[in-house]
């Protein structure tokens, strides 16, 4: 659930729980055996095609910040290795990433894996202390952190049930723990069903209009939300 609270000096300020959803289970990303899903699932409705390179760029520095979400049910799988495999599918992720905020948008100053590589399976969905979690990850106190949402993916037939906020709620968690004070991220002017999910659910707020941010010409917002300290 979530709560959006304003602060002493009036910025909007988001609280919320991690939501679980029957037969989904949320994941981290392991190794590129999981790159085919995640480039599955990211090019189904790309406005403009990624590259591999895009995603290694994400994935191999901030795996820690792509999260999967799988069924746990059985219905597809046969018994058998193959048929295990399918059944296990992601049908939604959410990739994300860490910047050095500079008061501009994501750059080349960037948190690389060798910062925050040792909070790769300790950064979790449970309660940590921030100052703690940065010293583990080799962060210097003395910079801002803002996390950068790049990519959020659902299939079709699973859409409507959740999936994409738990998602979201889990990476923006996960981004504060490590430090991070606010989030941003693009999304089409057009694109309702996302404006409604990050400004209605999740409590983002316009930043800037961006004329022609896409190869196709379409405009965008940049949204950002700010985290509790």
């Amino acid at each position: 659930s979530i709560a959006i609270k304003e602060d002493d000096d009036g910025i909007m300020k988001s609280e919320f729980t991690l939501p679980t959803i029957e037969g989904i289970e949320f994941v981290n990303y392991v190794n590129e055996e999981q790159l085919d899903d995640v480039m599955r699932l990211v090019g189904q409705d790309l406005s403009e095609p990624y590259s591999i390179f895009t995603y290694r760029y994400f994935l191999h520095r901030w795996p820690q910040l792509c999260i999967l979400a799988v069924p746990t049910d059985s219905e597809g799988g046969d018994g058998t290795e193959e048929g295990t495999k399918n059944r296990r599918r992601p049908i939604g992720c959410v990739v994300c990433k860490m910047d050095i905020d500079d008061g501009e948008p994501s750059g080349d100053e960037v948190v690389t894996t060798t910062s925050v590589e040792n909070s790769n399976n300790k950064t979790n969905d449970k309660g940590t202390d921030q100052n703690e979690t940065q010293a583990n990850n080799g962060l210097p106190n003395n910079k801002i952190f803002t996390g950068y949402i790049g990519m959020l993916a659902v299939e079709h037939t699973h859409r409507r049930s959740g999936i994409g906020t738990a998602l979201v709620q889990r990476a923006i968690h996960r981004m504060q723990q490590m430090g991070c004070q606010s989030i941003r991220l693009e999304t089409e002017v057009t694109n309702k069903s996302a404006m409604t999910l990050y400004e209605d659910r999740l409590g983002f707020v316009r930043e800037e209009l961006l004329k022609k941010y896409y190869l196709n010409w379409g405009d965008a917002y940049r949204l950002r939300l700010w985290l509790n300290a």
